[in-house]
């Protein structure tokens, strides 16, 4: 008798292959393997009559096998496939990340005192510039190194479902900048660590913007290309970002946005926010485009001052407003000149980084609003395709003498401040640019102090 593993091979050869092939096998075939044969060939007629039979039915009529039969119905109501038009309207949204990493090499001279380390000597802050009697000079001199102005952003735009659709998330980690070092100090021996700030972060949907994003006061096609974090001349802009809801129609724009109020106690020389004001700020721009004279916004702001008991003798509110015209204007080849002037009463807090506030609380504990103005002029001139200049004058004026200044104003309230700022920008590829920069500044106060700032900075950035 064959060994069963031979009888098992020659089955299969039979199944595979038909009773023809079985000849070329030398071994003989005993009962059993024959038997086991016989048996396979009845199987396999019986299996291909089925499918002749199925075969010749509708295709309509052929049932699913029942797993098939039994899962569908599940799968069906479990998750059902959206319909292809609607994949394709609520797809169409493009994710896209950047930013830039910058290093600053600042050396500033102070005339008239020292200057702790802070975001006054890291950025042009008017108010950080000590101010003393004639002749009572204190000069210091400081150098100072960071990457702090480094910024990255998460972007998104397309149309979901007909409509357009965008959002926007900005950080960087100089603009809340707080001391992270012992006692609060910075840290500047080991480390240099510095938290991330929020600084925009919005949902556009169709004409509506929702979140936080610059003031739309503000006219970003006038920035200035200048090196320093405030990329305006500080004393000579509009500068706010804040939580707002803003309404876009053509070249009409309508916001309600964050509403606080930076009041002065009588005979005080710094503005305290009051975080006490009920109505938001009603602010509007209107934008111009022309392609031969350029771009121009007026906008303008009503707001509500408020202080009820947080400022020391004060429980009041008033009525601010102001105005800011700004623009880009072409010139001679691919020069221009970009502007800001703004003013208005009660004003304060929109202008120059708060340098004036809105109000000072009066001596019968009555808000007595500030008028100030301020605006700036800038030539931007390229050399060739890498090489660019900017120059920039800017000024404030606060009108301290619409109240009485000897009983209301502390000394150290500014009234006038100006600058001057040239700059030498490189671009050696796109991406890149090195930049040095010169600002010399002056502050005039309430109380007839003065003093100066003369900065050199040096910059490399790299944006992606």
């Amino acid at each position: 008798m064959m060994p069963a593993r031979s009888r098992f091979a020659a089955a299969l050869c039979a199944a595979g292959f038909g009773m023809a092939t079985l000849p070329v096998f030398a071994a003989p075939v005993d009962e059993d393997t024959a038997a086991v044969i016989q048996d396979l060939k009845r199987r396999i007629e019986a299996l291909e009559q089925q499918l002749s039979a199925k075969a010749a039915q509708p295709a309509a009529e052929v049932a699913a096998p029942a797993a098939v039969a039994a899962v569908a119905p599940v799968v069906a109501a479990a998750a059902p496939v959206p319909a292809p038009a609607a994949v394709t309207n609520g797809g169409d949204f493009k994710l896209a990340w950047g930013g830039y990493i910058k290093s600053d090499f600042i050396t500033s001279r102070y005339s008239d005192g020292a200057v702790a380390q802070s975001l006054g000597r890291d950025a042009y802050i008017p108010n950080s510039i000590p101010v003393a009697a004639t002749g009572a000079e204190n000069a210091r001199t400081y150098t100072d190194l960071h990457a702090k102005e480094t910024r990255l952003y998460l972007r998104g735009s397309g149309l979901m479902y007909g409509h357009k659709v965008a959002i926007n998330a900005e950080f960087d980690f100089i603009s809340g900048q707080l001391g992270q070092g012992i006692a609060g100090a910075p840290n500047e021996a080991v480390t240099n660590p510095y938290n991330p700030a929020f600084r925009l972060g919005y949902l556009d949907f169709d004409n509506f913007r929702i979140g936080q994003d610059w003031s739309t006061l503000q006219n970003m096609v006038a920035l200035p290309d200048i090196v320093d974090l405030v990329n305006w001349p500080s004393e000579g802009t509009v500068f706010s970002r804040q939580p707002m809801i803003r309404y876009t129609y053509g070249p009409l724009a309508i916001a309600l946005e964050n509403s606080e109020s930076t009041v002065a106690t009588l005979g005080g020389n710094a503005f305290t926010v009051t975080d006490d004001n009920t109505v938001p700020d009603l602010v509007w721009r209107y934008t111009l485009k022309t392609a031969a004279w350029g771009d121009y916004t007026l906008s303008g702001v009503v707001r509500q001052i408020a202080d009820r008991g947080t400022v020391v003798g004060g429980n009041d509110t008033s009525v601010g407003y102001g105005l800011s015209f700004a623009g880009k204007i072409p010139l001679w080849g691919h020069d221009d000149l970009r502007f800001t002037f703004s003013g208005g009463d009660g004003f304060g807090r929109y202008l120059a980084l708060n340098t004036v506030g809105d109000a000072v609380v009066d001596a019968s504990g009555k808000l007595r609003t500030v008028e100030v103005y301020n605006g700036f002029v800038a030539w931007r001139h390229p050399w060739n395709e890498q090489w660019r200049s900017n120059l920039a004058l800017s000024a404030l004026h606060a009108n301290t003498g619409q109240i009485d200044e000897g009983s209301i104003f502390g000394p150290g309230v500014s009234r006038n401040v100006r600058s001057v700022t040239a700059n030498l920008l490189y671009s050696p590829i796109p991406k890149i640019t090195f930049g040095a920069e010169y600002r010399y500044a002056r502050r005039d106060t309430v109380g007839n102090l003065s003093g100066d700032l003369s900065r050199l900075q040096f910059s490399a950035r790299y944006n992606f």
